[in-house]
């Protein structure tokens, strides 16, 4: 067997306990491509602020999305592998399927480990991060590449880095959102993405491109791996496949902290918009997620609903995310099974 496919994901903590969520944190609050900033003032910030005081914190909103099997994320990751494996199986195809993780179990360099142990040649890179991003992409292929490194032989690795613009991912995401969407009452559907500082945008950006704007309205060779770009063409992609037209829909982003600026609109901002704009009845579809995790459920399911509902809003419906959909497995398999071919 000298081929392999590997779904790549940040982790999810083991527990929703403050242990589980310090073993965690350990691994996410070290990560320089997440955190650019002084290793001193990382050090400082995870060990004197994140570790005792946010873990016990967010660990009580991990136990309020936590499912009899453990954590969504896991669970969903788990069940892909599983079926996209037995894809390859039921075609004869040689080719192993597993996961790994930047923050948690099984970790990018244990994945890496057991593929060279079992002679693998070629692996193919899926990160499951619809969106390219220097804190999600980028980390886990550079994780990736330092596994590598250590092989005896060095693999041939395929890295795909445009998932948003995968046919078969806007396929999946339309098919979802139709199928749940058809019976509301809905006035207004937003996009929400997981913010990101304006600071990484502009540092990623070595043509001076960018401004957070028209900028974004087409994919160029100069803004190819822009996030913000990706997310607005993400949305562009998935209406144009329902037919929608661009009084139906509108994105925003979620889940920023600190006091730097990040990208806009914000979220919470943007659904009092629409309230006092008259769009009480609201949905919610999160393309910049794979799968149901603390930010969907937690964030958006229960705080932003909640905001949203006091502020004069009458009916919030959350999309699930692609989580196990038979059509987004599908997907997966055909995005891997492409991709296969071109291992370099």
């Amino acid at each position: 067997m000298t081929k392999a496919v590997v779904l790549l994901n940040l982790g999810t903590p083991a527990e929703p306990t403050p242990k589980g969520l310090r073993d965690y944190y350990k691994y996410f609050f070290s990560d320089p491509y997440v955190f650019d900033m002084n290793p001193l003032a990382r050090w400082a910030l995870r060990n004197f602020i994140i570790l005792p005081f946010r873990a016990p914190r967010i660990a009580k909103d991990y136990a309020k999305i936590w499912t009899e099997e453990g954590s969504p994320l896991k669970v969903y990751a788990d069940r892909m592998q599983a079926s996209v494996q037995a894809e390859f199986d039921k075609q004869g195809s040689k080719v192993l399927v597993r996961n790994a993780m930047g923050y948690s179990s099984p970790f990018i360099s244990e994945t890496m480990a057991e593929l060279e142990q079992a002679g693998v040649k070629e692996i193919t890179l899926l990160p499951m991060f619809p969106q390219y991003s220097s804190a999600t992409t980028a980390s886990v292929f550079a994780e990736v590449n330092k596994a590598a490194s250590k092989w005896k032989e060095a693999p041939r690795l395929n890295f795909v880095k445009d998932l948003f613009s995968e046919p078969a991912f806007i396929r999946a995401w339309s098919i979802l959102i139709s199928s749940k969407l058809e019976s509301e009452a809905i006035d207004h559907v937003v996009f929400s993405y997981h913010g990101v500082p304006e600071k990484t945008i502009r540092s990623a950006d070595a043509e001076g491109v960018c401004n957070f704007g028209e900028c974004c309205k087409s994919i160029t060779e100069q803004n190819r791996y822009c996030y913000r770009m990706q997310c607005v063409q993400t949305t562009e992609a998935i209406v144009k496949a329902l037919g929608w037209d661009e009084s139906k829909y509108s994105y925003a982003f979620q889940s920023r902290f600190g006091p730097l600026p990040w990208l806009q609109p914000y979220l919470d901002e943007h659904l009092n918009a629409l309230v006092e704009q008259g769009h009480k009845r609201v949905a919610v579809v999160t393309p910049s997620f794979i799968s149901d995790c603390l930010e969907t459920l937690f964030e958006i399911g229960i705080e932003y609903r909640h905001a949203f509902e006091e502020a004069g809003g009458e009916s919030f419906v959350l999309v699930p995310n692609l989580n196990d959909e038979p059509a987004w497995f599908a997907s997966v398999f055909e995005i891997a099974n492409k991709h296969l071919a071109y291992t370099l």
